[in-house]
């Protein structure tokens, strides 16, 4: 029985890693289009935070359950962010560019 309650600690842990990932990818372009960088970025984490907290109350409707979900999130921007910064460092590229959704540099529209 101890099993399987890990996996579904581990269901949820996934599950409001993924929402909160998707809520802050889904919004950043909109939000660095209004805020400078160090706001915007305080306010995605945020985001992150609050809806990997709504998630996991919503998943079990208890206080484990919310702060289960609030670290998610903040583990989610953590992670993101040392995938990048590993990424960039092994292949000498700029990642910070790819987080504003913009086509700067890319590949020319229309064609």
């Amino acid at each position: 029985m101890e099993d399987l309650t890990k996996f579904v600690e581990l269901k949820s842990v996934l599950i409001c890693s993924f929402v909160a990932w998707g809520a802050v990818e889904s919004v950043k372009p909109i939000i660095k289009k209004f805020l400078d960088k160090s706001y915007s970025s305080s306010a995605l984490r945020a985001l992150a935070i609050f809806s990997g907290c709504g998630v996991g109350f919503g998943l079990d409707q208890t206080a484990e359950g919310a702060g289960l979900g609030a670290a998610c999130g903040a583990m989610s921007t953590f992670t993101v962010a040392l995938i990048k910064k590993i990424i960039s460092s092994k292949a000498n590229v700029d990642m910070g560019e790819s987080d504003d959704g913009s086509n700067k540099g890319g590949v020319e529209e229309g064609s």
